[in-house]
């Protein structure tokens, strides 16, 4: 294991966990989504729950030297970034209760970070 691998993993792993310090009722994210129902509420949630597995397989990938973990980092990036655009604009998950500045600051952090994720990923493609 070189230890660019074991730096590329550790973005796809600091993706992750930075995606999950945002789970509702956690200890940043402050809004109610108890008026979501069904499909909406559902597919959203195994989307993200989809996303954060496929992030420690690419990072365990990209661990042992597999080039489809550079190509799955690229993916990633570029989905965490759409979750994060989507949140950021309003445009879904809608809540009745607003965004906190601090939930806000850490979603543009987490944003730039996808951001760098994909600029990184496809440099080395």
């Amino acid at each position: 294991m070189s230890l660019i691998n074991l730096i590329y993993s550790f973005l796809i792993f600091l993706n992750v966990f930075l995606l999950a310090i945002l789970v509702p009722g956690g200890p940043i994210e402050n809004r109610d989504f108890s008026k979501m129902r069904g499909v909406s509420f559902w597919g959203f949630n195994v989307f993200l729950i989809s996303l954060g597995v496929s992030s420690f397989i690419a990072s365990y990938l990209l661990l042992v030297g597999s080039a489809i973990g550079v190509y799955l980092g690229v993916i990633l990036g570029v989905l965490y970034l759409v979750v994060y655009v989507i949140d950021l604009a309003g445009f879904y998950p809608k809540s009745p209760t607003k965004m906190s500045n601090q939930l806000m600051f850490f979603e543009i952090l987490n944003a730039c970070l996808a951001i760098y994720t994909v600029i990184v990923f496809v440099s080395i493609l």
